[in-house]
C-alpha cells in the first residue's frame, strides 16, 4: 500500500521533518515513468510526413522501404555513441543522419525545421505515464528530493520538462541529468553524480530506479547506489536495444523482491518491481 500524505510538493530549504539527511532518489524516463512504445506511431507518423515534405523540394519521394533503412541506419549509429561512447546523438544529428541516409540536400535552414518537428512530436503522440506512478511520486517526495536521470533521442530535455509539467507531475523532482544537456548518457558517472550534487545526498544513502541493466544499474551502481529494476514495461526482461533480444535475462527474486541474480559482467540490482506501487513501497520501508 503507497502511503499517502498530501500532494508531495516541497523544496530543496523545506523538507518535512520525516526526510533523511543526505538521500535522494533518481528515476529513469522511458520505460520507467512512461511506457516508450505508446503513441509511438502518432510521433514517427509526424516525423515522416516532415521529411517527405522536405524531399519532395528536390523531387525526391523516398519508398517506405527506404525510410525504414535510413531510421535502422540512425537508431544502430545512435546505439553505437550511446553504447560505445556514452553520449547520445542530438535531435539534429540523428535528423541529418536520416536525411544524408535518403540524399536529400536539405539546407541548415530545413534540418533546423524539420528537427523542430522531430522534437515537438512527442507532444502529437504523448508517452502514457506507468500506472500509479503518479500517486507514488507525491507519496516518495514528502520524504526525498527526487531526480530524472534520463538518455535522451529525438526528445530533448526541455521538451521532456514540458511533458512533465503537462501530466503534472515535475513538481515533484529537484534536478534533472538529460543526456543532450550534460553531454554524456549513462552509465557515465557525471550523470548520476550531477544529481546527487544537486540535492546534497551521498551514493550510499540513496537510490536509482530504472529499467536498464546496461545504463541505470550499471551506472548507479558503480556509485555505491541502491537499485530497483523496473519491470513494468518489460517483463522482467532487460530491454538495453531492440537489436540485442538475444541478451535479455530475467531475474529471480526472493518473496520481497530481493533481487538474488549474480552476474560477473553487470551487478544486480537491490530489487526487481514490476509496479510503482511496489517501488515506494520498498523505498519509504528502506529509508525511513
Amino acid at each position: 500500500m503507497i502511503l499517502r500524505f498530501g500532494s508531495g510538493q516541497h523544496n530543496l530549504n523545506n523538507h518535512m521533518t520525516l526526510a533523511m539527511k543526505n538521500t535522494m532518489v533518481s528515476v529513469d524516463f522511458w520505460d520507467t515513468l512512461v511506457r516508450a512504445d505508446s503513441n509511438g506511431e502518432k510521433r514517427t507518423e509526424a516525423r515522416i510526413n516532415a521529411l517527405r515534405e522536405v524531399s519532395r523540394r528536390y523531387d525526391k519521394e523516398p519508398t517506405d522501404e527506404a525510410i525504414r533503412e535510413a531510421r535502422v541506419h540512425v537508431s544502430r549509429a545512435f546505439d553505437d555513441e550511446w553504447f560505445g561512447k556514452q553520449r547520445t546523438q542530438s535531435t539534429r544529428e540523428l535528423v541529418q543522419g536520416m536525411l544524408d541516409a535518403l540524399a536529400i540536400p536539405a539546407k541548415p535552414a530545413e534540418v533546423d525545421d524539420l528537427t523542430e518537428v522531430f522534437r515537438e512530436s512527442l507532444f502529437l503522440g504523448p508517452p502514457e505515464l506507468a500506472e500509479g506512478v503518479k500517486e507514488a511520486l507525491a507519496s516518495i517526495s514528502i520524504y526525498f528530493p527526487l531526480a530524472i536521470i534520463s538518455d535522451t533521442m529525438f526528445s530533448p530535455g526541455s521538451v521532456i520538462r514540458r511533458y512533465l509539467d503537462q501530466m503534472e507531475i515535475l513538481q515533484h523532482f529537484d534536478a534533472f541529468a538529460f543526456s543532450d544537456e550534460l553531454g554524456v548518457s549513462k552509465p557515465h558517472r557525471k550523470a548520476f553524480e550531477t544529481v546527487l550534487n544537486a540535492t546534497d545526498a551521498r551514493p550510499e544513502r540513496s537510490w536509482h530506479v530504472g529499467d536498464m541493466m546496461k545504463t541505470d544499474i550499471r551506472g548507479a551502481k558503480a556509485l555505491g547506489m541502491h537499485t530497483i529494476l523496473y519491470t513494468g514495461f518489460s517483463g522482467g526482461t532487460d530491454t538495453d536495444s531492440p537489436s540485442e533480444s538475444d541478451s535479455n535475462r530475467r531475474f529471480l527474486t526472493d518473496s520481497n523482491g530481493r533481487a538474488i541474480h549474480s552476474s560477473e559482467e553487470l551487478p544486480s540490482p537491490d530489487f526487481v518491481c514490476a509496479s510503482w506501487e511496489n517501488v515506494a513501497d520498498i523505498l519509504i520501508s528502506e529509508l525511513v
